[in-house]
């Protein structure tokens, strides 16, 4: 029964976000998925043909990387004030915080699935893939899913006792955009920085979208997801911690 409940609430708040988000707008839902596509034309013509990086089906590539990219950024973005802006509506109704966030997650999630689908469906017609791989995507938008709510639970937790943590987190994603290989291919990475892409969360979670639709091979696939499960675990559990010990003074610091 609870869970029912809990299911309802979060699909009530995600219709109300997503009638937020449109409100007011001639174009509504077009300027959501106009962002990520301008964003990917712009990676492309700067990266494949001003830089010219030699790497095939560069199209395909930049795809699998940029857009799940652009997803995790701008919903860390977008929930790290999640429980601060709905100071009133935790205040007078019994919400969980954790129905709000959930419930904005999914919302950037909806809107991240169709400008990924108009690119992908534009993009496969030009350049080939393995089209196999393609019955993992569920697998790996689950996975990304959920590292994204863990993120978002940490650091939208942490922004109610720490205030400057938004400007860390911006910080943060200003610096993991760079050393994600994300527009460029891993095996640009030094050896000496081999690190940075290995235990790079991010990547973690971002590189089982790379090998099911750029490069499939179904046992390097398996060894990123395994990965991605122990990133999401470590992130579930640091997650979990955080939000334990700080949820009964959250009504006081909000």
């Amino acid at each position: 029964m609870k869970i029912s409940t809990d299911l309802f609430t979060i699909f009530t708040l995600t219709k109300a976000e997503l009638k937020g988000r449109y409100r007011n707008t001639w174009a509504g839902f077009l300027w959501v998925a106009l962002n990520p596509i301008i964003m990917f034309c712009v990676h492309a013509l700067i990266f494949k043909f001003v830089l010219k990086i030699d790497t095939e089906r560069y199209f395909i590539f930049l795809l699998s990387g940029l857009l799940p990219w652009i997803f995790i950024s701008q919903n860390l973005a977008m929930t790290c004030h999640s429980f601060i802006t709905n100071r009133d509506i935790l205040l007078s109704f019994q919400i969980s915080p954790l129905h709000i966030l959930a419930s904005k997650v999914i919302d950037n999630f909806l809107n991240f699935l169709a400008p990924f689908f108009i690119l992908f469906a534009y993009i496969s017609y030009f350049e080939d893939f393995e089209s196999k791989g393609l019955w993992f995507l569920p697998i790996n938008t689950v996975i990304l899913v959920i590292g994204v709510f863990c993120l978002s639970l940490i650091f939208s937790t942490l922004q109610v006792y720490i205030r400057d943590t938004q400007y860390i987190l911006n910080f943060i994603t200003s610096i993991f955009y760079f050393i994600t290989p994300i527009f460029y291919p891993e095996s640009l990475v030094p050896n000496s920085l081999k690190f940075m892409v290995d235990y790079n969360p991010i990547y973690i979670l971002i590189k089982p979208f790379k090998i099911v639709l750029w490069n499939f091979d179904l046992n390097l696939y398996w060894i990123a997801l395994t990965n991605a499960f122990l990133c999401i675990s470590i992130l579930s559990i640091i997650s979990y911690f955080i939000w334990r010990n700080k949820k009964n003074e959250l009504y006081l610091h909000i």
